[in-house]
């Protein structure tokens, strides 16, 4: 029976197909590494790996033995990123549920300004994609949500932090005007936003294409604006993206564009229980509730 430290080490072995990389993921010593390699395999009755020159190659029970070793390395991180979501609890810090794009974006603003006059508040950032962060099995990790077109629900407090338009992000290279048409973008082709909560509401950029039988070319889909803006970057398609995303553009190789004639509009919202009792949740989100216009411009920085 091997230890879940002995796997690991196999784990890493052979992921970097040499003991000193092993070592230096693990941030132990290369004589440490090859002693507990030696008894794994004595422990198990056969060689894992075969040295040819300065390299190892894996045998055929190590290649079978890695799929089932990286499970349980998964599943280790899994169990330590559990842990240190209660740990954080325990020490009162306010754990935000978040995209990544916004981690990215205005969540940074929110508690950069917060903690100005609240200095001993700490934060725990969990990112995941809109959909998920308003599922049940995340709630009990989560002290508050903040996400895109979150929709009121029972037991909820919330508080719109922005609203905004959505705005059509292209390639240089497509020669887009400042100011377009719906209608004129069937031509190029697109990378969908999936996973918003929004994604097929009335107001939603996909809703509208199906009640105007309009045929997008899709070339790819993403659950990240983030990603999305990536791919545009690199000249593969268009997309409608928020304001938020959008001030990280390169403009060298990105035109943002207006629609002229019709608006897709967005909101970004912050969710609570209604029977929080953490002094500090509750004081961030009243400040949240007062002063959520301050971060929708510069105003928020000063």
């Amino acid at each position: 029976m091997l230890s879940s430290k002995q796997i690991e080490i196999f784990y890493q072995v052979y992921k970097n197909n040499s003991m000193s990389g092993a070592a230096e993921k693990l941030q132990i010593s290369q004589p440490s590494v090859s002693k507990t390699l030696a008894g794994i395999e004595r422990n198990l009755g056969f060689k894992l790996f075969l040295r040819k020159g300065k390299k190892l190659h894996p045998t055929v029970e190590a290649n079978e033995l890695f799929e089932y070793a990286s499970l349980v390395t998964n599943q280790l991180k899994n169990f330590n990123y559990i842990a240190n979501t209660y740990k954080s609890r325990s020490f009162d810090y306010i754990n935000i549920g978040t995209t990544p794009s916004l981690a990215e974006t205005i969540v940074p603003k929110i508690i950069n300004n917060y903690l100005k006059e609240n200095q001993s508040t700490r934060f725990n950032l969990i990112n995941l994609n809109s959909i998920d962060l308003v599922e049940d099995r995340y709630k009990p990790d989560i002290d508050i949500t903040i996400c895109f077109n979150a929709k009121e629900q029972n037991n909820i407090d919330s508080v719109v932090l922005k609203k905004g338009v959505h705005k059509v992000a292209s390639p240089v290279s497509f020669n887009l005007p400042s100011l377009v048409n719906i209608n004129d973008l069937s031509e190029y082709p697109l990378i969908a936003i999936t996973n918003l909560l929004s994604l097929y509401s009335e107001e939603s950029v996909m809703n509208y294409f199906i009640k105007n039988n309009i045929e997008m070319n899709f070339v790819s889909k993403s659950d990240s604006y983030s990603a999305a803006l990536a791919m545009i970057e690199m000249g593969m398609g268009i997309s409608f993206l928020d304001d938020n995303t959008l001030t990280k553009a390169n403009l060298k190789k990105v035109k943002i564009s207006e629609i002229k004639d019709v608006k897709f509009e967005y909101s970004i919202n912050a969710l609570i229980k209604k029977d929080v009792v953490k002094k500090d949740l509750i004081n961030f989100y009243e400040y949240l509730s007062r002063y959520c216009l301050l971060y929708t411009s510069d105003a928020a920085d000063e």
